[in-house]
């Protein structure tokens, strides 16, 4: 027997303000407010989870054609990434942007290129860049996207004196592989090359979809072809008693009955389903009875009609026992009154 789980709809009450609360001065609203942005602040200086695996600092003009697919391939992977908050234009703080992105993430990449390089960027914040991790191990990981070793020297004597991943030769995917092992090993030592190649091109997303398609085909047999309801039960039956042909009978929980695909009581959800004018009501009157003297059928005169039988109805008047016979076909189709 199949059972539903109805969710509960929790609904939060609020409760009505005091009469008697006092009045806050706009002046005590100011304090109050820069105590709390205060506290959030301090909270974040000192915050020790992080919410992001890594960031990527870019220039904007690199988003598309380059950091994009990096940061898709790395979210593909596994990895929590953060990068729309870190492309950066002419007039920014490199520093103050790397601090940010720190304050939330693991670790940050920093995607040196000509547009990148093209900036007016101050040398004490490139040497900042470098310095701070004196404190703080490695967690400034540098792309060098289509420039030279000396171009990068000539930019930046400290930046290029750190390792760094160069794309030339590689996609978006093959450098967000090897930026992987650096900021999550767990993952990249989790599956083998072929798997994460797979993972940061997207083919096992599609492969997952793919596979979700059939289920969903298979599980489409478990349920109403009108309204999806569940299947109740199924067993083989003979279809007749002297015939040796074995059939399924299917009885879904809307009420829907069917026998090798022909249906032997309708689903409500059915266009086709009986209306009750299709019904010809007849009524027969026994005044020996005591009680419910008064009998109503409900001959079919369409062939779904036929299909879904209206027991007799019985009441004291004649009109009861026809309100008795509507109440049950309207229980049969569910078109209840509430």
């Amino acid at each position: 027997m199949v059972t539903l789980r109805r969710s509960v709809d929790w609904r939060k009450r609020l409760g009505n303000s005091r009469k008697d609360a006092k009045r806050v001065s706009k002046k005590s609203r100011a304090v109050q407010t820069k105590r709390v942005l205060l506290t959030s602040f301090l909270d974040n200086m000192t915050q020790t989870n992080k919410k992001w695996d890594v960031f990527i600092a870019h220039a904007s003009e690199d988003k598309n054609s380059f950091v994009r697919p990096l940061a898709v391939s790395l979210n593909q992977l596994g990895a929590e990434v953060w990068y729309d908050e870190f492309s950066l234009r002419i007039g920014d703080s490199l520093s103050l942007s790397i601090d940010h992105g720190l304050a939330n993430t693991r670790f940050g990449i920093v995607v040196i290129s000509p547009n990148f390089i093209g900036k007016a960027w101050p040398e004490r914040e490139l040497s900042g860049l470098v310095s701070r991790e004196i404190d703080q191990g490695r967690v400034i990981i540098p792309i060098w996207h289509r420039v030279t070793r000396k171009a990068v020297l000539e930019f930046s004597p400290p930046l290029a004196d750190k390792l760094a991943v160069r794309t030339e030769n590689l996609t978006g995917q093959d450098v967000a592989i090897q930026i992987l092992r650096e900021i999550r090993p767990d993952l990249y030592e989790k599956h083998p090359r072929s798997e994460l190649e797979r993972l940061a091109s997207g083919e096992a997303v599609k492969h997952l979809q793919q596979e979700l398609e059939r289920a969903t085909d298979e599980l489409s047999q478990y349920r109403c072809p009108f309204c999806r309801a569940p299947l109740v039960e199924r067993g083989g039956e003979t279809v007749g008693p002297n015939s040796d042909h074995y059939g399924v009978h299917e009885i879904f929980e809307c009420g829907y009955h069917a026998f090798d695909g022909y249906t032997e009581r309708p689903c409500p959800s059915d266009p086709k389903f009986p209306r009750f004018e299709d019904y010809e009501l007849q009524f027969h009157h026994n005044p020996s009875e005591t009680h419910y003297s008064w009998l109503c059928l409900a001959l079919p005169k369409t062939d779904m009609a036929r299909r879904l039988s209206l027991q007799p109805s019985y009441g004291r008047a004649k009109e009861e026992a026809e309100r008795q016979l509507r109440e049950r076909y309207t229980r049969y189709s569910g078109k209840h009154n509430d």
